[in-house]
Protein backbone atom coordinates (compact mmCIF):
# COMPACT_ATOMS: atom_id res chain seq x y z
CA UNK A 1 0.00 0.00 0.00
CA UNK A 2 3.10 2.60 1.04
CA UNK A 3 4.54 1.73 -2.55
CA UNK A 4 1.70 2.40 -3.99
CA UNK A 5 1.09 5.58 -2.48
CA UNK A 6 4.39 6.75 -3.40
CA UNK A 7 3.86 5.69 -6.95
CA UNK A 8 0.30 8.02 -6.91
CA UNK A 9 2.35 10.92 -5.61
CA UNK A 10 4.19 10.82 -8.94
CA UNK A 11 1.06 10.91 -11.03
CA UNK A 12 -1.27 13.38 -8.99
CA UNK A 13 -0.78 16.61 -7.02
CA UNK A 14 -0.54 16.70 -3.28
CA UNK A 15 -3.71 18.50 -2.79
CA UNK A 16 -5.71 15.49 -4.47
CA UNK A 17 -4.91 13.41 -1.80
CA UNK A 18 -5.46 15.82 0.50
CA UNK A 19 -9.22 16.11 -0.32
CA UNK A 20 -9.55 12.08 -0.25
CA UNK A 21 -8.19 12.28 3.25
CA UNK A 22 -10.72 14.64 4.24
CA UNK A 23 -13.26 12.75 3.29
CA UNK A 24 -12.01 9.59 5.71
CA UNK A 25 -10.87 11.48 8.30
CA UNK A 26 -14.95 11.66 9.47
CA UNK A 27 -14.45 7.91 9.72
CA UNK A 28 -11.36 7.65 11.34
CA UNK A 29 -12.74 9.65 13.95
CA UNK A 30 -15.22 7.51 14.74
CA UNK A 31 -13.63 4.62 15.12
CA UNK A 32 -10.30 5.17 16.74
CA UNK A 33 -11.86 5.93 20.21
CA UNK A 34 -8.47 6.60 22.31
CA UNK A 35 -7.43 8.60 20.24
CA UNK A 36 -10.28 11.30 19.62
CA UNK A 37 -10.41 11.13 23.29
CA UNK A 38 -7.41 12.07 24.18
CA UNK A 39 -7.74 14.64 21.33
CA UNK A 40 -10.60 15.94 22.53
CA UNK A 41 -9.68 16.31 26.06
CA UNK A 42 -6.88 18.25 24.99
CA UNK A 43 -8.61 20.90 23.75
CA UNK A 44 -11.57 20.93 26.22
CA UNK A 45 -9.05 20.64 29.39
CA UNK A 46 -5.65 22.47 28.28
CA UNK A 47 -6.92 24.73 25.36
CA UNK A 48 -9.76 25.66 27.22
CA UNK A 49 -11.85 25.54 24.26
CA UNK A 50 -15.93 25.26 24.03
CA UNK A 51 -17.35 22.17 23.15
CA UNK A 52 -18.03 23.10 19.66
CA UNK A 53 -14.68 24.37 18.81
CA UNK A 54 -13.27 21.43 20.12
CA UNK A 55 -15.66 19.03 18.38
CA UNK A 56 -14.01 21.30 15.20
CA UNK A 57 -10.73 20.91 15.76
CA UNK A 58 -10.22 17.23 16.97
CA UNK A 59 -10.85 17.13 12.68
CA UNK A 60 -8.56 19.50 12.24
CA UNK A 61 -5.65 17.70 14.53
CA UNK A 62 -6.76 14.04 12.67
CA UNK A 63 -6.43 16.33 9.40
CA UNK A 64 -3.03 17.79 10.19
CA UNK A 65 -1.66 14.46 11.20
CA UNK A 66 -2.89 12.89 8.04
CA UNK A 67 -1.31 15.66 5.67
CA UNK A 68 2.22 15.68 7.23
CA UNK A 69 2.47 11.71 7.05
CA UNK A 70 1.65 12.30 2.99
CA UNK A 71 3.80 14.67 2.81
CA UNK A 72 6.87 12.14 3.95
CA UNK A 73 5.49 9.78 1.05
CA UNK A 74 5.26 12.41 -1.21
CA UNK A 75 8.75 13.77 -0.03
CA UNK A 76 9.58 9.97 -0.95
CA UNK A 77 8.14 10.18 -4.72
CA UNK A 78 10.38 13.25 -5.54
CA UNK A 79 7.77 16.24 -4.24
CA UNK A 80 9.77 19.29 -3.30
CA UNK A 81 9.04 21.21 0.30
CA UNK A 82 10.50 24.47 1.36
CA UNK A 83 11.78 25.24 4.86
CA UNK A 84 11.38 28.33 6.46
CA UNK A 85 13.91 28.69 9.51
CA UNK A 86 13.88 30.84 12.62
CA UNK A 87 16.97 30.80 15.00
CA UNK A 88 18.99 29.22 12.18
CA UNK A 89 21.63 31.83 13.72
CA UNK A 90 21.77 29.64 16.25
CA UNK A 91 22.33 25.81 14.43
CA UNK A 92 24.80 27.70 12.17
CA UNK A 93 26.93 29.30 14.68
CA UNK A 94 27.07 25.91 16.70
CA UNK A 95 27.80 23.84 14.06
CA UNK A 96 30.66 25.93 13.19
CA UNK A 97 31.96 24.73 15.89
CA UNK A 98 34.47 21.71 17.03
CA UNK A 99 31.56 20.76 19.90
CA UNK A 100 28.91 18.58 19.25
CA UNK A 101 25.31 19.40 20.64
CA UNK A 102 21.87 18.13 20.93
CA UNK A 103 18.35 18.75 19.60
CA UNK A 104 15.67 17.69 21.57
CA UNK A 105 12.63 17.48 19.18
CA UNK A 106 9.03 15.95 19.77
CA UNK A 107 5.68 14.90 18.14
CA UNK A 108 5.04 18.36 16.65
CA UNK A 109 4.64 19.04 13.24
CA UNK A 110 6.84 16.93 11.79
CA UNK A 111 11.00 17.29 12.17
CA UNK A 112 11.93 14.21 9.79
CA UNK A 113 10.56 16.33 7.70
CA UNK A 114 13.41 19.38 8.11
CA UNK A 115 15.78 16.51 7.55
CA UNK A 116 14.98 15.70 4.05
CA UNK A 117 14.58 19.31 2.61
CA UNK A 118 17.89 20.97 4.91
CA UNK A 119 21.01 19.70 4.46
CA UNK A 120 23.22 20.17 7.83
CA UNK A 121 26.91 21.25 7.43
CA UNK A 122 27.99 18.87 10.65
CA UNK A 123 27.02 15.44 10.75
CA UNK A 124 23.07 14.88 12.24
CA UNK A 125 22.24 11.46 14.09
CA UNK A 126 18.73 10.84 14.78
CA UNK A 127 17.20 8.88 17.08
CA UNK A 128 14.10 6.71 15.37
CA UNK A 129 12.44 3.49 16.82
CA UNK A 130 12.13 0.02 15.25
CA UNK A 131 9.23 -1.13 13.78
CA UNK A 132 8.53 0.97 10.60
CA UNK A 133 7.85 -0.47 7.45
CA UNK A 134 10.67 -1.37 4.87
CA UNK A 135 9.70 1.27 2.42
CA UNK A 136 9.54 3.96 5.06
CA UNK A 137 12.98 3.05 6.09
CA UNK A 138 14.03 2.94 3.12
CA UNK A 139 12.87 6.27 1.66
CA UNK A 140 13.99 7.90 5.43
CA UNK A 141 17.80 6.47 4.31
CA UNK A 142 17.85 8.10 0.98
CA UNK A 143 16.21 11.35 2.04
CA UNK A 144 18.34 11.78 4.90
CA UNK A 145 21.64 10.99 3.21
CA UNK A 146 21.41 14.46 1.17
CA UNK A 147 20.79 16.18 4.19
CA UNK A 148 23.81 14.63 6.34
CA UNK A 149 22.11 12.76 8.59
CA UNK A 150 21.94 9.13 9.62
CA UNK A 151 19.64 7.21 11.85
CA UNK A 152 20.24 5.48 14.65
CA UNK A 153 17.69 3.10 16.06
CA UNK A 154 16.77 2.47 19.53
CA UNK A 155 17.62 -0.99 21.11
CA UNK A 156 16.00 -2.42 24.15
CA UNK A 157 19.41 -3.31 24.99
CA UNK A 158 20.38 0.82 25.36
CA UNK A 159 23.21 -0.07 22.60
CA UNK A 160 22.45 3.48 21.16
CA UNK A 161 23.24 5.36 23.84
CA UNK A 162 26.73 4.80 22.98
CA UNK A 163 26.73 5.54 19.65
CA UNK A 164 25.20 8.77 20.62
CA UNK A 165 27.37 9.45 23.06
CA UNK A 166 30.80 8.67 20.91
CA UNK A 167 28.73 11.16 17.99
CA UNK A 168 29.13 13.85 20.46
CA UNK A 169 32.56 13.04 21.39
CA UNK A 170 32.93 13.21 18.09
CA UNK A 171 31.62 16.71 17.47
CA UNK A 172 28.30 15.39 15.52
CA UNK A 173 25.03 16.60 16.52
CA UNK A 174 22.70 14.32 18.79
CA UNK A 175 19.16 14.41 17.99
CA UNK A 176 16.81 12.55 20.08
CA UNK A 177 13.20 13.01 20.40
CA UNK A 178 12.15 14.23 24.07
CA UNK A 179 8.44 14.33 24.53
CA UNK A 180 7.52 10.77 25.56
CA UNK A 181 8.70 8.10 27.65
CA UNK A 182 7.49 4.98 25.73
CA UNK A 183 6.30 3.66 29.38
CA UNK A 184 9.18 3.86 31.19
CA UNK A 185 9.39 5.02 34.76
CA UNK A 186 12.71 6.76 34.18
CA UNK A 187 10.44 9.94 33.82
CA UNK A 188 11.21 13.81 34.65
CA UNK A 189 7.93 15.52 35.99
CA UNK A 190 7.78 18.85 34.30
CA UNK A 191 4.64 21.70 34.57
CA UNK A 192 3.23 21.76 31.03
CA UNK A 193 0.01 23.26 30.21
CA UNK A 194 -1.35 23.83 33.68
CA UNK A 195 -0.50 20.48 35.17
CA UNK A 196 2.68 17.65 35.96
CA UNK A 197 3.27 15.93 32.66
CA UNK A 198 6.20 13.13 32.64
CA UNK A 199 9.07 13.62 29.62
CA UNK A 200 11.81 10.85 29.62
CA UNK A 201 14.68 11.56 31.71
CA UNK A 202 17.03 9.45 28.82
CA UNK A 203 17.97 12.26 26.30
CA UNK A 204 18.57 15.01 29.63
CA UNK A 205 20.57 13.27 31.62
CA UNK A 206 22.69 12.67 28.06
CA UNK A 207 22.73 16.12 27.77
CA UNK A 208 23.59 16.97 31.71
CA UNK A 209 25.89 14.53 31.45
CA UNK A 210 27.97 15.33 28.47
CA UNK A 211 27.76 18.94 29.53
CA UNK A 212 26.34 19.58 25.59
CA UNK A 213 25.19 22.85 24.51
CA UNK A 214 21.23 21.63 23.56
CA UNK A 215 18.82 23.38 22.06
CA UNK A 216 14.78 22.32 21.08
CA UNK A 217 13.77 22.09 17.59
CA UNK A 218 10.25 21.90 15.88
CA UNK A 219 9.22 21.93 12.06
CA UNK A 220 5.73 23.10 12.10
CA UNK A 221 3.53 22.84 8.58
CA UNK A 222 3.11 26.20 7.61
CA UNK A 223 1.84 26.28 4.00
CA UNK A 224 0.77 23.90 1.05
CA UNK A 225 4.12 22.91 0.69
CA UNK A 226 6.28 24.70 2.91
CA UNK A 227 7.60 23.79 6.16
CA UNK A 228 8.29 26.19 9.33
CA UNK A 229 11.70 25.21 11.29
CA UNK A 230 12.07 26.97 14.57
CA UNK A 231 15.56 25.96 16.52
CA UNK A 232 15.54 27.59 20.46
CA UNK A 233 18.39 26.76 22.69
CA UNK A 234 17.91 25.78 25.95
CA UNK A 235 20.05 26.15 29.36
CA UNK A 236 20.27 23.90 32.23
CA UNK A 237 23.29 22.42 34.55
CA UNK A 238 21.30 19.16 35.80
CA UNK A 239 18.58 16.80 33.65
CA UNK A 240 15.95 18.31 35.48
CA UNK A 241 16.59 21.71 34.28
CA UNK A 242 16.76 20.93 31.03
CA UNK A 243 13.76 19.12 30.85
CA UNK A 244 11.88 21.97 32.40
CA UNK A 245 13.27 24.48 29.96
CA UNK A 246 12.57 21.80 27.09
CA UNK A 247 8.88 21.96 28.48
CA UNK A 248 8.42 25.30 28.41
CA UNK A 249 9.71 26.08 24.48
CA UNK A 250 7.35 23.23 23.87
CA UNK A 251 4.70 24.40 25.17
CA UNK A 252 4.61 27.98 23.53
CA UNK A 253 4.82 26.03 19.90
CA UNK A 254 1.86 23.61 20.92
CA UNK A 255 -0.06 26.68 22.25
CA UNK A 256 0.43 28.92 19.06
CA UNK A 257 -0.07 25.48 16.50
CA UNK A 258 -2.23 23.36 18.64
CA UNK A 259 -3.90 21.14 15.58
CA UNK A 260 -0.01 20.08 15.14
CA UNK A 261 0.32 18.23 18.16
CA UNK A 262 0.41 14.58 17.68
CA UNK A 263 -0.67 13.04 20.92
CA UNK A 264 -3.13 10.85 21.44
CA UNK A 265 -2.88 9.44 24.69
CA UNK A 266 -3.74 10.93 28.04
CA UNK A 267 -0.25 13.00 28.65
CA UNK A 268 -0.56 13.59 32.20
CA UNK A 269 -1.50 10.36 33.54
Amino acid sequence: MQRSLIWLFRLLPLWLLYGVMALVIPFYIIFDHNGRNASWRFFRQRMDYGALKSAVHVYLNMFSLGMVVLDRFAAYAGKKFKAKVDGEDYFQIWSQDQDGFMIHSCHMGNWEMSGYIRKSSKHMNVLVYAGETATVMAGRTKMFESGNVSMVTAKEDLSHLYILNSALSNGEIVSMPSDRAYGSNKVIRCPFLGAEASFPAGPFRLAAAREARTMAAFCMKTGYSTYTVLFRPIHGNSAGEIARAFAGEMETVVRKWPDQWFNFYDFWS
